[in-house]
């Protein structure tokens, strides 16, 4: 199934396709030639702009106002930039690589203005958990110096909020019936040394009515996990999971390069296969055979998530990922849930932002 973003650009090709066409039939009459539509309402255009430590994301909505109250967010772009400087070995950002990292808010920011027509007081900028301590405070003055714009910094149970609202869709269908789902499912979020996650539930405020709220937890991979999931019923309860995180986006990409929707099934017997895979032979695991892929478009973004997984990836680290998520599905028995990757976790959590600042 295509995203938006793939099907947007789908059309736009059709649309010029059908342009050329007409040129050349009508010989050049601009009278004979179809209007491109016109450009998006400035006032309609809502940009932002994520950080984290090593990386800095970028994306424009367009959220119509017309009469017909359509206001649903539609992704125009998105881009993802590092910064120049390379992340120091020590884990210790310096005051050099933090102005590359402003600098790097900026470049986007200004092509967000310059090319997108994204007015500058609609861009919001989000800086995320890992960015703590004395980096954080530089950041947020060489961003104010640069940019002209405020961020808003995240902890972890906020950037955990954000992903579980971005990520699992509000109802699912089945016989023609919608159902709630946010009582149904959790996500986790799992790195290479800890897991977060979360999930939505029914509470009563002070003046009895009913609104969700959100329980979410933070715990090391070698850590209590299962102490964890004991403590806390609606971990183990839930049957439907939403993962997310490089290590489960490595695992979909490597093993189903073919498969390239929104929300990809997984099995715990996936996860066993990765392991051993990523265990036993991770230069194969690395290197999937596209050929069998015959969507040339198809192809060409298995390829390219192919290559960006081998640049975050070596045999090693692949196989201490593999590790940390077999842990995971171990302690908590993930082998009879329904497991979901969310491919689009990390953009979900800044379009969610972005739609939360344009609602305030």
């Amino acid at each position: 199934m295509l995203s938006r973003t793939h099907y947007g650009a789908a059309k736009m090709a059709i649309c010029m396709a059908l342009l050329s066409l007409l040129s050349v039939v009508c010989g050049g009459d601009a009278r004979c030639q179809t209007q491109a539509p016109p450009a998006p309402n400035p006032k309609e255009l809502h940009g932002g702009i994520e950080v984290a430590l090593r990386s800095v994301r970028a994306i424009v909505l367009r959220v119509p106002t017309n009469a017909e109250g359509d206001n649903i967010p539609r992704i125009l772009f998105s881009d993802q930039l590092n910064p120049l400087t390379p992340f120091p070995k020590d884990d210790k950002p310096t005051p050099e690589y933090i102005r590359d990292l402003a600098q790097t808010v900026q470049k986007l920011s200004e092509k967000l203005q310059r090319d997108l027509r994204v007015p500058p007081n609609q861009i919001h900028l989000l800086g995320l958990s890992d960015l703590a301590g004395q980096p954080r405070d530089d950041l947020a003055r060489e961003l104010q110096d640069r940019v002209g714009r405020e961020i808003m910094f995240l902890d972890a149970k906020g950037e955990t909020e954000l992903n579980i609202a971005g990520n699992i869709p509000r109802q699912y269908q089945l016989d023609g019936k919608r159902y709630d789902n946010r009582s149904i499912s959790l996500l986790l979020d799992i790195s290479a040394t800890n897991v977060r996650g979360g999930y939505q539930q029914l509470s009563l405020t002070s003046r009895g009515r009913a609104e969700y709220d959100y329980v979410t937890w933070d715990v090391p991979i070698n850590g209590p996990l299962r102490a964890e999931a004991a403590q806390n019923p609606g971990l183990m309860m839930r049957k439907k999971i939403y993962l997310m995180g490089n290590i489960v986006w490595a695992l979909t990409a490597l093993l189903y390069p073919q498969n390239q929707g929104d929300y990809a099934p997984l099995t715990s017997e996936d996860i066993n296969s990765f392991y051993y895979r990523a265990m036993t032979d991770p230069e194969a695991l690395l290197n999937p055979d596209l050929s069998k892929i015959r969507d040339e478009n198809a192809r060409k973004e298995a390829r390219k998530g192919r290559e960006a997984i081998k640049a975050i990836y070596t045999p090693r680290t692949l196989a201490a990922g593999a590790e940390a998520l077999k842990t995971v599905a171990t302690e908590l028995n993930l082998a009879d849930k329904q497991l979901i990757f969310a491919r689009n976790s990390n953009w979900a959590r800044l379009v969610n932002f972005v739609r939360l600042q344009i609602e305030q």
